[in-house]
């Protein structure tokens, strides 16, 4: 194979991997991933496309970029591909089903609601649709979805009726979701959750609900779940949306509550108390401002949360920073990376200035000392005078007084120097925190060693 034509392949490779990921994470209700995978597979065909000489995977190419950028939600750049596919007459009849298909969604996205309506009720009567059960679901829900919001009852009711009384009450509640009529929501949705209907549309109307600050509505559906026939693992999972809810409303005593009661109720649900228990742990990190008790508390949270992946990634953070932290390293290099990862990874400002601020009066002379000053003025807005004062005063001629002056950065060697000590003493710091890692996930909770 040819160095030209192993890059067609590989990019089809990817877009194709990509677009079933993405159809796998549709079915199941999880479109803000499946959007991701859509997109994907929109970029990797693209790649096929921009080339001179993708004759033999062109129309395949324009399918998958079609219809990856339809779902993904880039319509402008959909009906372009699409609609050439079509016009090349090229494809299976099912092939161009789907082009269609997608074209009709990016219609009803752009509200032109009439030719999305006269797309899927020819689709609807195609073979190869009649033929092809996913698609022919996915048909019968867009008209539904049509049908439901331009107010046509009955077509609604009877396309209803067509798709089944497993899927016809929860088209309801998209509609009703997509509406924002949040009242009819949550009367739908307690119905379901008498019955312990969990279905996969069940996440896009609790999250979009959350979203839009209807935790309380989150609440009463996750409470009425809780009290059904919904499976344990269930109702363990959805009471980590009411968590989240009332997270993103700002009530974090709430969240707490619930997060600390589905672990005392749940306990024997190892993964979803995992979860709970990587929230708890997150938001008393969030009220942590000094590296002992955050050493503390990694140590004490990390039996409980580890697997969890936004606490896997906090603890590599954590880890990080108090590496850094403890570093002994007159340049003040580590220091300064340790208020970097404070304020980029941890998102904690105070921890970040408290950093700086110890370099400038640990090791006045470091070659980092005044660009912590510097630095740290941008982080406490009442101390930016103070220090703007004293980096003006030791730090006459420092590329960061020139800075401060409004005069450009003249001795561009100094500020080489200082890149070269950050990016040496960040190499030395990541080599070191894979092995402190290593440690830790072999032999449980341990100390923090700082690196060479």
């Amino acid at each position: 194979m040819t160095g030209s034509s192993c890059a067609y392949y590989n990019g089809m490779y990817n877009s194709r991997q990509a677009m079933r990921r993405a159809e796998s994470l549709h079915v199941v209700g999880r479109e803000d991933s499946a959007r991701v995978q859509y997109a994907r597979a929109a970029e990797a065909a693209e790649s096929v496309l921009r080339k001179r000489n993708e004759v033999d995977w062109r129309g395949e190419a324009l399918l998958l970029a079609g219809r990856g950028h339809a779902f993904g939600g880039d319509c402008a750049a959909a009906s372009e591909r699409l609609t050439e596919f079509l016009d090349a007459n090229a494809g299976a009849s099912i092939d161009r089903a789907r082009a269609g298909f997608a074209l009709a969604v990016c219609d009803a996205q752009m509200q032109d609601v009439e030719r999305a309506a006269h797309r899927l009720a020819v689709l609807d009567t195609s073979v190869a649709v009649r033929e092809n059960a996913a698609l022919l679901r996915d048909v019968r829900r867009q008209r539904v979805r049509l049908a439901l919001a331009t107010g046509n009852a009955a077509l609604a009711d009877v396309l209803l009726a067509s798709l089944g009384e497993r899927d016809a009450p929860w088209e309801r509640i998209s509609a009703a979701v997509a509406r924002a009529d949040w009242p009819r929501t949550e009367s739908l949705l307690m119905a379901r959750a008498a019955q312990g209907d969990v279905h996969p549309s069940l996440d896009h109307a609790l999250d979009a609900a959350a979203h839009a600050g209807e935790a309380a509505l989150v609440d009463h559906v996750v409470r009425a779940f809780d009290a059904s026939s919904a499976p344990r693992s269930e109702r363990a999972r959805l009471t980590l949306f009411a968590g989240d809810a009332y997270m993103q409303r700002g009530d974090s005593g709430t969240a707490r509550a619930m997060y600390t009661r589905m672990v005392e109720r749940l306990s024997s649900d190892t993964v979803h108390v995992r979860d709970a228990q990587a929230r708890i742990a997150q938001m008393d990190f969030a009220a942590i401002d000094s590296a002992a008790p955050m050493r503390a508390l990694l140590e004490t949270s990390r039996p409980l949360a580890r697997g969890n992946a936004g606490f896997d990634r906090l603890e590599g953070a954590v880890a990080l920073y108090l590496l850094l932290l403890g570093t002994n390293d007159p340049s003040g290099a580590a220091m300064f990376l340790a208020g970097e990862v404070a304020r980029d990874s941890l998102r904690r400002d105070r921890l970040a200035y408290d950093a700086w601020r110890t370099l400038a009066q640990r090791w006045p002379d470091a070659p980092l000392a005044a660009r912590a000053l510097y630095s740290a003025s941008f982080i406490v807005p009442d101390s930016a005078p103070s220090l703007h004062a004293e980096l003006m005063a030791r730090y006459g001629t420092s590329p960061m007084t020139s800075l401060l002056r409004g005069e450009g950065v003249h001795d561009v060697a100094d500020l080489r120097a200082a890149d070269a000590l950050l990016e040496g003493r960040w190499v030395i710091a990541t080599r070191a925190l894979v092995d402190t890692l290593r440690v830790w996930r072999a032999a449980g909770p341990a100390g923090v060693t700082a690196p060479p």
